[in-house]
């Protein structure tokens, strides 16, 4: 099962992705090319950012506010 954890904007959700990457050693951040993020953040039905936060090194804190109950915007199709 997938941990979340969900922030008040996209640009949050995509720092602590990024501050993951730079822990893990991604190419990005040791190459200057290459992955950057662990993660993409997507938008809830509440207009929150969660961040799937699996495998991450998390801080109490964070393990603390960890949520697996998260609902996502059902997909809609264009009509044309």
């Amino acid at each position: 099962m997938n941990m979340y954890l969900l922030y008040p904007t996209e640009q949050d959700a995509w720092n602590r992705s990024e501050e993951e990457g730079i822990a893990m050693g991604l190419a990005y951040h040791t190459e200057g090319q290459g992955s950057r993020y662990v993660s993409s953040p997507k938008e809830t039905i509440d207009g929150l950012w969660a961040l799937d936060v699996t495998g991450y090194d998390l801080d109490e804190l964070e393990e603390s506010t960890v949520t697996l109950d998260v609902t996502f915007p059902q997909p809609t199709e264009d009509l044309m």
